[in-house]
């Protein structure tokens, strides 16, 4: 589904990747931590095709939906108006009507039955959030990147949208990278989480059921993990 070869990147002389490589099967759910400053969202931005690698190569098969930090909502439509866009815009074959139904039926499971007609600008941080993550899965493409997708929630909703993702993985067989800052997103969801430090991929640990539920000593891994390559950029 998606596999990436020695992908280096930067600017001028500045490295911000280099020699990067991993691949993600299908319907498999990869978490990528990494300290801030560390490739992250460049990384996206290369395999989402809005920056050119310098070297390496990306291989995606399908098309990829890009959910970033921003929502991105367009103010001036509803929620149900911003869900229903990407349709208007030709990139979804499914008649609007069946298109409507299914998103009036996540909104529902995001715990945001009622707001259909409002408009971004009265809604949460949070809510926004769960919006624009609702616009993502509606599009059905094969690859999502999801940038810090639960960071604006509280720990129940999370707990939700665990199961929910989990669902839509097996439901579509998506294929899912998402990072994150957060331990518990990782390890509540990922079937693999990848540690980026000083421009490379530095770990790969397996998440095993025994993990996910005492998951003390993989943190304590990936602590060790940050913690080093963060010195070394001192």
């Amino acid at each position: 589904m998606l596999k990436i070869e020695h992908l280096s990147f930067g600017y001028g002389d500045k490295l911000i990747l280099n020699e990067v490589s991993f691949s993600a099967s299908l319907g498999e759910i990869i978490a990528l931590i990494g300290v801030s400053g560390s490739g992250k969202t460049t990384l996206f931005r290369l395999i989402s095709g809005h920056l050119v690698p310098l070297s390496g190569s990306i291989a995606v098969e399908g098309e990829t939906t890009y959910m970033r930090q921003e929502d991105l909502l367009l103010p001036w439509r509803t929620v149900m108006e911003n869900l229903l866009l990407f349709s208007e815009l030709g990139r979804r074959s499914q008649d609007k009507i069946g298109l409507r139904a299914e998103a009036e039926q996540l909104l529902e499971r995001l715990s945001l039955g009622t707001i259909e007609n409002d408009y971004p600008d009265t809604l949460s941080g949070g809510m926004r959030q769960r919006v624009a993550l609702a616009r993502s899965l509606l599009q059905k493409r094969p690859l999502m990147l999801l940038d810090e997708p639960f960071a604006s929630l509280d720990v129940i909703l999370r707990e939700e949208l665990y199961v929910l993702m989990r669902e839509i993985r097996d439901l579509y067989g998506k294929t899912v990278v998402m990072v994150t800052h957060d331990f518990r997103d990782a390890i509540a969801l990922a079937d693999r989480i990848l540690v980026l430090g000083s421009g490379t991929i530095v770990a790969n640990h397996l998440v095993t059921p025994q993990l996910r539920s005492h998951p003390t000593p993989l943190i304590q891994k990936i602590r060790e993990d940050l913690l080093s390559h963060f010195l070394e950029r001192l």
